[in-house]
Parts: structure tokens; C-alpha cells; sequence
């Protein structure tokens, strides 16, 4: 029975993984990817030199000349449990000494190659710690940002997807200056749009300034407010866009 039950789940795993991606992940992708890190860790640190032998390198020789005995296994950094999260997996990776995070960075597109995964980062957790989290597929190649119900907290606006999977967040009281820069083409005006839409709907005045003649924020007229205006005053008639003069 449980072979029919695996069976059936491999024969529809591409339907499933296309329609019900997160069902897919915890019925078939954790579980092969799981196995797949815990097969493959040893070899692993050892091709990423992350692997300490056991005995210095002249006792080694001497035991294999003397009594043809078979090299010690190198020691390899201890890891947790792997563990999962929507469309991601990580774990806990205690560190050899002599070791430092950087050198488990390094290894992190290595790591990813043998896991079959998008990306592999890895952070800090705590002294002698490193915390290893994979994305199993690239979250923005079709991005999707939650929706923000209601009013949500003041001054707090989700405006996309980072490339961890998780909702980017402007938070203008934590941090209330911003300056967006960037080449052509690249995301400003989509930002911006986006900043403006999730602050409209807050009890706060917007005030808009197009240097562009209202090409950029146009759109949101209605709910700008004129630098000379007072908030309430004159009503939603008074609510324009102003172009500084030169």
C-alpha cells in the first residue's frame, strides 16, 4: 500500500508541483531534499576542504606502513536537523575550530550545486554557529507579494519580494528617509507606485512632487495633497499634484 501511496505521488508530482507547490514541497521536495543533504554532507565538506583528519598526517603514514590499517575518517562539521519552511530548508551547522563563517560562504554555491537547489546562504547564528538556508527555487521568477489586509500598521507598506522568498517592507517610522536611485529601467517608478498605493489607503497626508509634469504620479492626483495645503482644508478638490517651478 505505501508503495502504490509513493508511487503515485512521483507519477503526479509535476501536476502537483505546478498546481499545489506548496503541497509538493512538504509531500516530495523536503523529503528528497532532506535525504539528499543528510547522503550527501560528509563528501561534501570534504571537496569543500571543510573536513579535519583525525590525526596528524605522520601518524597516519606510520599506521598505514605498519599494520596496513585503513586512514582514520576526517572529522566534518556537526549539523542539525534539517528543517523546513515554504519552499526553503535550513539547518544549523556547528563549526570546527579553526573555522570561520566565511569559509562555509565560500562553499555555499558548492552547496547548492550538490543539493540541486537555487541558492544557498549562509549567516551567522551565533559564536561557532552558522545558520545554512537553501531556496529551493528562485522566488523571483514569478513573485508574489502577500496582500496587505486592511489598513495594516501606520507607515508600513509591502512593496515586493526580496530574493529570499519574504515580503520587502518599507517601514518609514524605523527608518523614515529613503533615496531611490538606480539606472534606467531598473525598478524606481515601480517602488515608487507601489509606496504611494500601500500609503493611500492610511490616515496620512501624501504630498507629491513630479518633477516630470505628472508622468510619475499622475495617477495618484486625487489623494495628493498640495504642499500649501492644509490637511482637511478645501477637501478632495484641493488634493493636486504641484510641479516646482524651475
Amino acid at each position: 500500500m505505501a508503495t502504490v501511496l509513493v508511487s503515485g505521488l512521483f507519477i503526479t508530482g509535476p501536476v502537483l508541483r505546478r498546481r499545489y507547490p506548496l503541497a509538493w514541497w512538504l509531500l516530495l521536495g523536503f523529503p528528497a531534499t532532506a535525504l539528499r543533504v543528510m547522503y550527501t554532507w560528509r563528501a561534501l565538506m570534504a571537496g569543500c576542504g571543510l573536513a579535519v583528519s583525525g590525526r596528524p598526517a605522520l601518524i597516519v603514514v606510520s599506521g598505514l606502513v605498519g599494520n596496513g590499517a585503513l586512514p582514520p575518517q576526517p572529522r566534518v562539521p556537526r549539523r542539525g536537523l534539517v528543517r523546513s519552511t515554504a519552499g526553503e530548508f535550513w539547518l544549523l551547522v556547528w563549526l570546527l575550530p579553526g573555522q570561520v563563517p566565511e569559509d562555509f560562504v565560500k562553499a555555499a554555491p558548492a552547496m547548492a550545486e550538490d543539493w540541486q537547489v537555487h541558492a544557498v546562504r549562509v549567516t551567522s547564528w551565533k559564536p561557532g554557529t552558522v545558520r545554512v538556508a537553501a531556496s529551493v527555487s528562485d522566488p523571483l521568477a514569478a513573485p508574489r507579494v502577500p496582500k496587505q489586509r486592511g489598513p495594516g500598521h501606520l507607515l508600513r507598506v509591502a512593496v515586493g519580494v526580496l530574493e529570499t522568498g519574504i515580503a520587502w517592507v518599507l517601514d518609514l517610522r524605523r527608518i523614515p528617509h529613503w533615496l531611490i536611485v538606480g539606472a534606467t529601467r531598473s525598478g524606481k517608478s515601480t517602488l515608487i507606485n507601489a509606496l504611494v498605493a500601500g500609503l493611500a489607503p492610511q490616515p496620512v497626508v501624501l504630498v507629491g512632487i513630479d518633477c516630470k509634469g505628472g508622468m510619475e504620479l499622475s495617477l495618484y492626483e486625487p489623494r495628493l495633497v498640495r504642499p500649501r495645503d492644509q490637511p482637511g482644508a478645501g477637501g478632495p478638490a484641493a488634493h493636486r499634484t504641484r510641479r516646482p517651478h524651475p
